[in-house]
């Protein structure tokens, strides 16, 4: 092994991390256990870093990670990307809120930019039109709906219309 004598826990090698590997949900969390395998064979940091494509000293990291919290350390931590603006605990809330404010609207349906007014009035979120179709998709509310109703419309001179009106004739289209 060339370079630095690596410093690493005993305990590397009474870990089955090829088990770890296959069962871990994330990517890069089987990225770290297979390095541990590579270890475990005696591969150098370099060897190790060459065969996954990362820098040396990610490999460097990783071994810290190990020695410091063992193979909790090397298990994907939260914290990246943008947190959600709901809570988990407002989401009924804010939907029972959006299906009032459609049934309250007279004539068409309502737009992003009320649902906007409502999470900032009601919920005091302030956010782009981009994070409320967000949690309007977290909330199972979509936008594909039927043609709006006129709020002058008559349901009932509709339906009379319909089983009144006369049927358009079948077209006979001849073939010579």
């Amino acid at each position: 092994m060339r370079g630095r004598k690596r410093i690493i826990s005993e305990v590397v090698n009474d870990i089955d991390f090829q088990k770890l590997a296959k069962t871990s949900p994330h990517p890069r969390e089987r990225m770290r256990y297979l390095a541990f395998i590579h270890i475990q064979e005696g591969k150098s940091n370099q060897e190790i870093a060459d065969i996954l494509k990362v820098h040396r000293m990610t490999v460097s990291d990783w071994i810290k990670r190990f020695n410091n919290e063992g193979v909790a350390g090397l298990k994907e931590k939260g914290g990246r990307g943008a947190k959600q603006k709901l809570k988990p605990s407002e989401q009924e809330a804010f939907r029972e809120a959006v299906l009032e404010l459609q049934e309250k609207k007279e004539g068409g349906r309502i737009k992003g930019v009320d649902v906007l007014n409502l999470m900032e009035e009601k919920f005091g979120i302030k956010c782009t039109l981009k994070s409320v179709y967000n949690a309007l998709h977290r909330v199972n509310l979509v936008w594909i709906t039927g043609r709006s109703k006129h709020p002058k419309a008559d349901p009932e001179a509709q339906l009379t219309f319909k089983k009144t009106s006369k049927k358009p004739s079948k077209k006979t289209y001849l073939t010579e």
